[in-house]
C-alpha cells in the first residue's frame, strides 16, 4: 500500500491510498483502514482459494470492488456520515449495499468461492462427516489424557518441592537450591511452558480442522 496525493485524477487534493489488485492493477482507496482492508480480504481470497485464468483474476477484481465499496458503506451507514464528516442518505447506502450484495454472491458463485460450492466440492457424506467427527473428538479426548497426564505429573513434583522446602532450614535449602525463586522458575519453564507447547501442537492441528471445514 502505498500513499499518493491526488492519485487516480482525484481533483479534491485529499491523498488516496494505492494497492494491488489480483490481476495487477492499481485501485486508490480513501483511507488507510480500507486499503489495510482490502489486502487484508486480498491476500486471504488468493491464499484459500487457486485463480489459474487471467478472467478469474479479474473477476476477483470485481468481487474485491464491490466488496471494498460495501465496506465503506456500512461504516457510514454506522455512523451516520461520510470520511469528510458530511450527513449520509442512509436509505440509498441500504440500497446500495443490497444491490451490491447479489452481485458479490453471484461472483462469488461464479469463481467457486461460496460456501455451497465449497461443500460441493467437498463430496462429503454424512457418513463421511460422522467419521471425521469422531476422528476429530477421539484427537480431542487424547489431548485432554495428554493434558491430565502433564498436570497430575506437575503437580506431585510442585508439591515434594513444597513440602521439601517447607521441611528445610536456611542452610538445608541453600545446599538444594531450593528457593522460591528457583521454585517459581521451574514453574515458569516446566509447568507453564510445556502447558503452552501441548496447547500449541493442539491447536495447529485442530486448525487443519477448522479449514476443511
Amino acid at each position: 500500500m502505498t500513499q499518493q496525493p491526488g492519485a487516480g485524477g482525484n481533483p479534491y487534493g485529499y491523498p488516496l491510498f494505492t494497492v494491488t489488485t489480483p490481476s495487477g492493477s492499481e485501485l486508490h482507496l480513501q483511507t488507510t483502514e480500507e486499503a489495510d482492508w482490502y489486502e487484508s480480504r486480498r491476500d486471504r481470497y488468493q491464499a484459500d482459494n487457486m485463480f489459474p485464468n487471467v478472467s478469474d483474476l479479474q473477476d476477483l477484481d470485481r468481487l474485491l470492488m464491490l466488496e471494498v465499496l460495501s465496506y465503506r458503506w456500512s461504516l457510514w451507514m454506522g455512523q451516520g456520515f461520510d470520511y469528510v464528516y458530511a450527513r449520509v442518505d442512509e436509505g440509498q447506502l441500504k440500497n446500495n449495499i443490497k444491490e451490491y450484495s447479489v452481485e458479490i454472491r453471484l461472483l462469488k458463485q461464479n469463481l467457486g468461492i461460496d460456501k455451497s460450492t465449497r461443500d460441493k466440492e467437498k463430496g462429503e457424506s454424512l457418513s463421511d462427516y460422522t467419521t471425521n467427527l469422531l476422528h476429530r473428538a477421539k484427537q480431542f479426548g487424547y489431548h485432554r489424557n495428554d493434558q491430565y497426564e502433564l498436570a497430575v505429573t506437575k503437580m506431585y513434583e510442585l508439591r515434594s518441592m513444597v513440602m521439601t522446602y517447607d521441611r528445610c532450614d536456611e542452610e538445608e535449602r541453600a545446599l538444594l537450591d531450593l528457593s522460591l525463586d528457583t521454585i517459581f522458575e521451574w514453574v515458569r519453564d516446566n509447568v507453564i511452558k510445556e502447558w503452552d507447547d501441548l496447547a500449541a501442537a493442539f491447536r495447529k492441528n485442530q486448525s487443519m480442522w477448522i479449514k476443511e471445514m
